[in-house]
C-alpha cells in the first residue's frame, strides 16, 4: 500500500500523465463533490474499483452519474448515520468497472 499526501486533483493528474496504474481509488470529496479534473484523471487511470465516501447526497448523485456514464457500476451503497437527529448522512458507495 502506498500513501501520498498531496492535493488529490493535482496528484491524479500527475499520475495519469505518468501512465500510472492503480487498483482501487478511495474518494472522500468535500461537500461540493468531486472536481472535473479529478474525475477525468480517474477515468484515464481506470481503476477496477472506486470507493466513494460522501457527506452530501446531492453531490453524490451528480458524481455517480458521471462515474456510471464512464464505465462504472454501483455494486453496493451503505448509508451511515454518524450524526443522529440531524439532516447529515454519510454514504459509502462501492463501484466496479463494468465488464466490456
Amino acid at each position: 500500500v502506498d500513501f501520498y499526501a498531496k492535493d488529490a486533483s493535482e496528484f491524479m493528474v500527475e499520475l495519469a500523465q505518468e501512465g500510472g496504474k492503480v487498483d482501487v481509488v478511495f474518494m472522500d470529496p468535500p461537500r461540493s463533490g468531486s472536481t472535473p479534473v479529478f474525475l477525468s484523471s480517474l477515468f484515464k487511470l481506470a481503476p477496477q474499483k472506486v470507493v466513494y465516501i460522501s457527506c452530501s447526497p446531492d453531490s453524490l448523485a451528480v458524481d455517480l452519474e458521471m462515474l456510471t456514464s464512464n464505465g462504472y457500476k454501483i455494486t453496493k451503497a451503505v448509508p451511515v448515520d454518524m450524526f443522529p437527529y440531524t439532516r447529515s448522512i454519510e454514504t459509502v458507495v462501492c463501484l466496479s468497472r463494468a465488464k466490456k
